[in-house]
């Protein structure tokens, strides 16, 4: 519980600095093609975090509603909660994704050395850690940027949920029950903060390959 609390304070801390800087250049935008998507019962969801390209940097520092736009022209939605924690846990139902225990260097948060946190090792290209996904084939759920979903914190202060962890935070934080929502409006922004799109099974899809 002492480490949980701690790591809430570190991305208040780390926020401060950083959520009033815009995106980078003219903001974000789409890329002219969907990636492999995963059927899990009645929606899709992409493999890897937006642009959902293996070897592509997430997309961060995006508002809400710049990540709900671009998963929008894709024909696309932003998962909700219920959806994203569906497709994380797998089919197994387990904590990380991919097991019951957490694996130190399996996906990209900070590594556990003799019982401490040790740095983040930064931003990876989607799929970098070719372990770090479950048995739906999903990558990076756990770890390297938290993700944006359509579910509010707080509705009446306008706040939305991510989910998911960062290369920043530890397990504690990426477990796949982990939720967080505070001050997160639709003008917040962050680089630790990313998305991934989903799509309902009634539109057509491009299957994983």
């Amino acid at each position: 519980m002492k480490q949980t609390v701690s790591a809430v304070f570190v991305l208040l801390a780390h926020t401060a600095a950083i959520a009033a800087q815009p995106a980078n250049g003219d903001g974000p935008h789409a890329l002219p093609f969907d990636g492999p998507m995963v059927q899990i019962d009645q929606f899709y969801i992409d493999v890897y975090e937006y642009p959902n390209v293996s070897g592509t940097p997430p997309t961060v520092n995006v508002t809400y509603g710049e990540a709900e736009r671009l998963c929008a022209e894709r024909k696309k939605r932003l998962c909700t909660e219920q959806e994203w924690q569906r497709a994380a846990t797998g089919p197994e139902n387990y904590p990380y994704g991919y097991g019951e225990r957490f694996e130190s260097g399996r996906c990209n948060t900070p590594l556990l050395q003799d019982g401490a946190w040790i740095g983040g090792r930064g931003l990876a290209p989607s799929g970098s850690f070719a372990q770090c996904s479950n048995s739906y084939g999903l990558h990076d759920m756990i770890g390297n940027a938290w993700e944006w979903t359509s579910t509010w914190y707080a509705q009446e202060k306008g706040w939305r949920i991510v989910r998911g962890g960062s290369f920043f935070h530890s397990a504690n934080m990426a477990r796949t029950e982990v939720r967080y929502g505070r001050y997160l409006d639709a003008k917040y922004r962050l680089d630790l903060i990313g998305f991934r799109c989903c799509r309902s099974t009634s539109l057509p899809t491009h299957p994983r390959p």
